[in-house]
């Protein structure tokens, strides 16, 4: 793989980093929007921020680590990166 076809992968496995960052960015603001300020016991309001938390490893570690074993990269299929448009020659 030639420096350029290596660095347009990692660029493209990052903005698939930056789109799931935005997932975690969204549900992070709702629930500071709404459980930090609401009028709920402290232990509800750390129970649902323990509960997020763990959701989120369980997320990463387990769905990822299976996706990772199945060959999975953050990157576009193969068949999708180029056109391919007939043409004479």
């Amino acid at each position: 793989m030639t420096r350029g076809q290596s660095m347009a992968r990692e660029g493209r496995t990052a903005g698939t980093v930056a789109l799931g960052l935005v997932v975690v960015l969204f549900i992070s603001g709702i629930i500071e929007a709404f459980v930090t300020p609401s009028g709920l016991p402290t232990e509800a309001r750390v129970g649902i921020g323990v509960v997020a938390e763990l959701a989120f490893f369980a997320y990463v570690f387990v769905v990822g680590r299976s996706a990772v074993a199945r060959g999975h990269t953050g990157d576009i299929d193969a068949a999708l990166l180029e056109d391919r448009v007939a043409t004479q020659a």
